[in-house]
């Protein structure tokens, strides 16, 4: 009775997660009164409120936040929480962090010095707090931009000859029950602001956000496909999660069609500038119907071939197969202090069934490696005589 009970419980739980009450609040701060404009956080909270609204939530969205006014919010969605099934928080704005603790900066903050950091900023623990009494909770924090009130701290430390436990980025902290924390980029590192109206996180999550019957880890893992893909591999966002509820932005009860065969690559490889004794990771998703070679073309146009073993290789069940070499896997690609300083492609193309002798590869790679020249990095070619054959890569440069 009681495995009964538990059983009817989660299922319970689930059906509120999506059809239950929604509420997400959305901070875009951009005017700092003491360091300046940041060009998209309002953009970018507008963007997320949107996409947020078309799938169901109520949307509290807020810009250019003082400490007050933050506080005050952070009693709104307290005032909210046991009313609620599920909650999202999305910040864009400056954050920092100080003995491994996160802090949302208002836009009226000084940070004189580092004693001013508790008093005069937000902490993310504080919102973690009381998103943690809704039963699902998810957390986006797309603030990790270049952060001038962490330099002028540093540097004035540095100029004192003293040391400050602050640092640029924002340090990893640990979700709790049914919570999903999403960082726009990896801990202790910098995100980008954009070249165009939105960063590319808020960019790639507004889109995803909005795909239908796609679990939120899965969605997320997608994010962060497309964010190191525009980027060049230069940011990579990172999920922290220990949720074992399912979750899903939008679920439609249609019976899927018959998809069409898949044809589409993906690719994705990070860092896009690697040292000496740094790891390089790679991601590909091919469909079923390509058996992949990958490959890495030095500068002066050497092929080393990048046996499939060192792949951690998952089935997605969409008709293609995802495969990944990360940081601590059983087989990295570490660079060597022998390996050609310069540009690197790396990637992969799906061997054709008459591209199995030697010679056949040679012209296959021969006409890839002319299209990569021209600056085509995917696509279909062929060597002479020979059928069509898919190809994906992705540049990066080893110092």
């Amino acid at each position: 009775m009681l495995a009964i009970i538990v059983c009817s419980s989660s299922a319970r739980q689930q059906a509120q997660a999506q059809t239950g009450k929604r509420f997400a609040l959305v901070i875009g701060n951009s005017n700092y009164q003491q360091v300046g404009h940041l060009t998209n956080p309002r953009n970018d909270a507008v963007l997320i409120s949107a996409s947020l609204q078309a799938v169901g939530f109520e949307v509290e969205t807020l810009f250019d936040l003082g400490e007050e006014a933050m506080g005050a919010a952070l009693d709104s969605i307290a005032e909210r929480a046991s009313s609620l099934d599920v909650i999202a928080f999305y910040f864009a704005g400056h954050g920092l962090q100080k003995n491994g603790k996160n802090y949302l900066v208002p836009v009226d903050a000084k940070l004189k010095t580092e004693t001013a950091i508790e008093r005069e900023t937000i902490g993310l623990q504080s919102f973690m707090d009381v998103m943690e009494r809704v039963p699902i909770s998810l957390v986006f924090l797309d603030a990790c931009r270049n952060n001038p009130f962490a330099e002028q701290l540093l540097a004035k430390s540095k100029a004192q000859g003293r040391s400050v436990p602050v640092q640029q980025g924002l340090a990893t902290v640990r979700a709790i029950g049914d919570m999903l924390i999403t960082f726009a980029t990896l801990p202790n590192t910098l995100a980008l602001d954009g070249d165009t109206d939105n960063s590319p996180f808020a960019r790639a999550l507004a889109r995803h956000i909005k795909t239908a019957n796609t679990e939120v880890s899965v969605l997320m893992k997608r994010v962060t496909r497309d964010v190191m893909a525009e980027t060049g591999g230069e940011q990579r966002p990172q999920q922290l999660s220990q949720m074992q509820t399912e979750f899903y932005f939008s679920k439609n009860a249609e019976t899927p069609t018959a998809a069409a065969p898949q044809t589409k690559t993906l690719l994705a490889v990070y860092p896009g500038k690697a040292t000496t004794g740094q790891e390089v990771s790679l991601l590909a998703d091919v469909p079923h119907s390509c058996s992949p070679s990958f490959i890495n073309l030095a500068p002066s146009n050497k092929v080393t071939p990048i046996p499939l073993k060192f792949f951690k290789v998952i089935d997605l069940g969409n008709g293609q197969t995802r495969h990944e070499i990360s940081p601590g896997s059983r087989y990295g690609l570490v660079v060597q202090e022998q390996d050609e300083r310069g540009l690197h492609r790396i990637g992969f193309f799906c061997a054709p069934t008459d591209a199995v002798e030697a010679d056949a590869k040679i012209k296959l790679l021969r006409a890839i490696n002319a299209r990569l020249k021209n600056g085509e990095l995917s696509g279909t070619t062929a060597g002479d005589g020979q059928d069509a054959a898919a190809y994906h890569f992705s540049e990066y440069v080893v110092q």
